[in-house]
């Protein structure tokens, strides 16, 4: 579509981190403007924001990596080249947790309350960097009949006309945006909206795995992404429920 959005003198400005870029931008401001509302200062948001940008890349870059080995083995070199897409979302969670949890323990802040904050601006965030996915050609979906958009996007370097599964990443994480906010004035314990968030996510994920141009690699059946989401959309549920109870026998107790 447009890998390169612009150029400054001779220096390219590709589409993908360019977005990539706004998007952790963002979701920083974002997350910052909330901390207050929690007791966090938001001076405290951005420090751990910074260091998961760097384990969301490592981890996302990695499990990408490992899924697609056949395409790096001989060119080991293209793992460090992000600008050309290749970031899984699950991998880029698990990595910006593993790297901030130290940091958050040694500060002594709050990591519910932490999730709190930060989960609304992870779903803003993400459907920003879906647009550096659409405008990059990456991510997108299997050949389908529709030749009008948003049901259907030609791609240049891709035959026939594809299912635009950037776009409608950037729908539903929008949807699951909003939904988070209002779940917010229901929710029972602190860090509930990062349990909301990862099911929600889990849900839509598998969903649109039926479009994308990934392969059924696990039994013929399902993708590498939708065999996660099974895992984890359960497992989330039955710990928010056990943390729900809790908060709630809790809460029964000093009442």
């Amino acid at each position: 579509m447009h890998r390169i959005l612009f150029q400054i003198g001779q220096f390219p400005i590709y589409s993908y981190g360019f977005f990539l870029g706004v998007a952790f931008l963002v979701g920083i401001y974002y997350a910052s403007r909330r901390a207050p509302g929690y007791g966090v200062a938001p001076d405290a948001v951005v420090e751990v924001s910074v260091l998961c940008i760097f384990g969301a890349i490592i981890g996302s870059r990695l499990v990408f990596v490992l899924l697609n080995w056949d395409i790096y083995r001989d060119n080991l070199i293209h793992i460090f080249l992000i600008r050309e897409g290749g970031l899984t979302f699950y991998g880029g969670i698990f990595g910006a947790i593993f790297l901030a949890i130290p940091y958050i323990i040694y500060k002594k802040y709050s990591l519910p309350a932490l999730f709190d904050i930060c989960t609304p601006a992870i779903a803003l965030g993400y459907s920003i960097a879906r647009i550096g996915c659409f405008l990059n050609g990456c991510c997108y979906g299997r050949v389908c009949p529709y030749t009008t958009f948003p049901l259907g996007v030609h791609f240049p370097s891709l035959e026939g006309w594809r299912y635009p599964t950037q776009i409608y990443a950037v729908g539903y994480s929008l949807l699951i945006f909003f939904l988070l906010l209002k779940m917010e004035k229901k929710k029972v314990f602190l860090g509930e909206l990062f349990f909301d968030y990862l099911w929600m996510y889990g849900i839509a994920r598998f969903l649109i795995e039926y479009l994308r141009e990934e392969p059924f690699s696990m039994w013929g059946i399902m993708t590498v992404a939708q065999f996660a989401c099974i895992l984890i959309i359960p497992t989330t549920l039955f710990l928010q429920e056990i943390l729900r109870r809790h908060a709630i026998q809790k809460s029964q107790r000093h009442s």
